[in-house]
């Protein structure tokens, strides 16, 4: 899930190919048996791998700088990629897009600085914790209590652990969860006011120039080639490689699997720490993220597509 909320690919409309031959339905089948959840996970593994990256260049932009940085690459890779059109929009619609935008600059904040203080892992799954929230309210179910208590029992785990961090990354990764809960509702909202990539873009963009102020004395903070590559990358593989991979995977997958796939994000995290930044995790730690996993999973499955 990373700096920038999930867009609400269960409401984009697949395109018709009209006067073409059907793919040949066992061929269809294994592609979306294989396809689909290949595609998030990709996504997931691509976010993650981005937030990893980031924490490399901390020392010489900050969190709020790269985060900045990141979002102004973001921004050009998707407006040239979806080319959204800018006249005939309704004022509802740019409200729409300057609220997610602002939206998306404080969630970035607030997790880029947690994760400067926390492991990856630590603050990703706290953060899970805001759609997670989201989707326990619409349940009512006694099964219900079990996921709840497996989420507070992963939270407790993951706080109270040795790699728990600081008090404060924690309150910023709760923080970051707040957020992504209300990013959400305004995702969902952008997603009925729009087509495709285009209010994500814009959004983006709208975001970028709001943290502007930031990135750009962050920009002159080195000459480094390197350094600036990393930033690069981090806008590319955080936001427009798994936005693109998503907007795929729903036409593969049912809803239903969709969210539960996404439901691995934590995990993912643990791994990418592990990989790129050599962080290992107490058993405590495992056990909380699994915990979190599980919850979330068995949430997401008992939903009811919208």
């Amino acid at each position: 899930m990373e700096a920038v909320a999930r867009a609400d690919w269960t409401r984009a409309r697949p395109f018709r190919r009209g006067g073409r031959r059907e793919a040949h339905p066992e061929s269809t089948a294994l592609a979306r048996r294989l396809g689909g959840p290949l595609l998030v996970v990709g996504s997931s593994a691509s976010l993650q791998t981005a937030a990893a990256l980031a924490t490399t260049v901390f020392a010489v932009y900050g969190p709020a700088g790269t985060g900045a940085m990141r979002f102004a690459v973001a921004a050009a890779v998707l407006l040239a990629v979806s080319r959204p059109r800018l006249r005939g929009r309704s004022r509802r619609f740019w409200l729409s897009v300057a609220q997610f935008g602002a939206v998306l600059a404080a969630l970035n904040f607030s997790l880029y600085e947690a994760i400067a203080r926390v492991p990856l892992s630590t603050a990703v799954t706290l953060q899970f914790l805001g759609p997670l929230a989201l989707a326990l309210l619409g349940l009512h179910r006694r099964l219900d209590l079990l996921w709840v208590l497996a989420a507070s029992a992963g939270v407790v785990l993951l706080t109270g652990g040795p790699a728990g961090g600081s008090d404060a990354g924690v309150a910023l990764a709760l923080l970051a969860a707040a957020i992504t809960a209300a990013s959400v509702l305004m995702a969902r909202r952008l997603a009925s006011e729009s087509r495709g990539l285009d209010g994500l873009a814009l959004a983006i963009a709208a975001a970028a120039v709001l943290t502007l102020p930031i990135g750009v004395p962050a920009a002159f903070g080195t000459r480094d080639a390197s350094d600036l590559a990393i930033v690069g990358a981090v806008g590319v593989l955080g936001i427009a490689v798994p936005y693109a991979l998503e907007y795929a995977a729903i036409r593969l997958v049912s809803v239903k699997a969709f969210s539960v796939l996404l439901s691995l994000d934590p995990a993912i995290a643990a791994l990418a720490g592990l990989v790129w930044l050599g962080q290992t995790l107490a058993p405590s730690d495992l056990l909380g993220i699994g915990l979190v996993v599980a919850a979330s999973a068995g949430v997401m499955g008992s939903r009811t597509p919208p």
